[in-house]
């Protein structure tokens, strides 16, 4: 029976880089690696909670993932893109949809979809 929620695993032929787009660009703090700073990273908001864990493909001898969506939550959306953009990251139009949310895209290095919302 499953008893919870451990992780989703990103493996990437530019692990490195993509370890640095979570943590440098978007400011998902590190939590813990399995391996080294650029090989089995787990980044996330809260210790013993789900994680984003990146792994290097190359490694490890497996195959890229295939493309994935993350949500990730902001308290003030307008602030958050305009640090986005100063650093140099490109942005769809915010969208302020009737259920409640106010939520920008974005993709990182590997094409992966990250939307950033504030509940609204």
């Amino acid at each position: 029976m499953i008893t919870g929620y451990y992780c989703t695993n990103i493996f990437s032929e530019q692990a490195k880089e993509l370890i640095d787009f979570y943590r440098e660009v978007l400011g998902i703090p590190f939590i813990k690696t399995d391996v080294d700073e650029s090989n089995g990273v787990y980044l996330g908001f809260i210790e013993n909670a789900p994680t984003l864990c990146i792994w290097d493909c190359r490694a490890f001898n497996a195959q890229p993932t295939g493309h994935q969506s993350f949500v990730f939550q902001t308290d003030d959306l307008d602030l958050t893109m305009e640090s986005l953009r100063n650093k140099g990251v490109p942005l769809s139009e915010a969208i302020r949809y009737d259920w409640g949310t106010y939520e920008v895209r974005l993709s990182d290095i590997d094409g992966n979809e990250v939307v950033v919302v504030e509940l609204v």
